[in-house]
């Protein structure tokens, strides 16, 4: 079994992904200014994205970096039992 699918790799992997998710949810209350910008025109303060629209764009940033964090760790796993640390 490779072993970014043992439950202790999988668990550590998706805390990870989590983690990150949450963090980039965070920023748009604390960084607003990023998501924000002034109109030329009428000098109003438009939004580049909603909290909502970000939440969802992290959301799916979240679901590849998951998969892309078990391809990192297969990676490895292979290339330790192919002796390339030896």
């Amino acid at each position: 079994m490779p072993i970014q699918e043992l439950d202790n790799m999988e668990n550590l992997i998706g805390d990870v992904a989590d983690e990150f998710g949450d963090v980039m949810k965070q920023l748009y209350d604390e960084e607003p200014g990023f998501f924000q910008y002034r109109s030329v025109k009428t000098g109003e303060t438009k939004f580049y994205s909603t909290k909502a629209t970000w939440n969802a764009q992290v959301d799916a940033a979240g679901d590849e970096f998951h998969e892309a964090l078990k391809e990192l760790v297969e990676k490895f796993e292979v290339r330790v039992l192919q002796g390339e640390f030896a």
